[in-house]
């Protein structure tokens, strides 16, 4: 007898689940747009905790700010990101997003293929980071398939590639199908990266679990 696998959950049911079972912090944690756009360069590949003091940093030095940050030293920036590791590759990175934003003041209103286009044109700016710019900085319903979300939606049921845009590509029609709003898509972000920290110990499956 052939067995049936049971089908995924839809992405409205798990939105649901994890709302009712996940505590939130505030995120994405930043004072201002070009703050977030630090972050999400110095997250890569590193834990939020060193992002956080590299953007102190950043602030005691009056640096919160593209062109200021342009203008730095890169063996300044270096040592002021040095916390969250990588610093060599991050300054240039840095460097190439403020050209990018000082270059294009109008980004904002372009459409969101052609934005998010523009930003992986810029070094250092994979799917990962543009998504998370598109969906913090310019407000855009994208959904986030980072390592938490990719490992979340395996155990909620779907065939998940290992890869982020190979993911993307293959998920995205199913969070469409939600129809979230720019505000749930973030919040559903924040409770999968919260939730994917009590996954390393409890595993996904209790809080994908029916609720009561």
């Amino acid at each position: 007898m052939v067995s049936l696998r049971p089908m995924p959950l839809p992405f409205r049911e798990i939105f649901t689940r994890l709302e009712a079972r996940v505590p939130m912090e505030v995120w994405w944690p930043g004072e201002s747009d070009f703050e977030i756009m630090v972050g999400a360069i110095l997250t890569q590949n590193t834990a939020w905790t060193n992002v956080e003091y590299a953007l102190a940093n950043l602030k005691s030095e009056n640096l919160m700010d593209p062109q200021a940050l342009l203008d730095c030293s890169t063996e300044q920036l270096v040592e002021l990101i040095r916390p969250a590791g990588y610093f060599n590759a991050k300054a240039k990175y840095l460097k190439n997003l403020c050209t990018w934003v000082l270059a294009n003041p109008n980004a904002a209103d372009l459409p969101t293929p052609e934005l998010r286009k523009s930003l992986l044109s810029v070094a250092g700016v994979g799917p990962e980071t543009a998504d998370d710019l598109l969906l913090y900085v310019y407000q855009r319903p994208v959904f986030i398939f980072d390592t938490y979300a990719r490992r979340m939606l395996e155990a909620a049921g779907y065939d998940v590639p290992k890869s982020y845009e190979g993911a993307r590509q293959a998920l995205q029609h199913h969070a469409d199908l939600a129809g979230f709003d720019t505000a749930q898509q973030a919040k559903l972000h924040g409770l999968i990266v919260d939730g994917g920290k009590r996954a390393r110990t409890e595993g996904w499956q209790d809080l994908l679990a029916p609720l009561p």
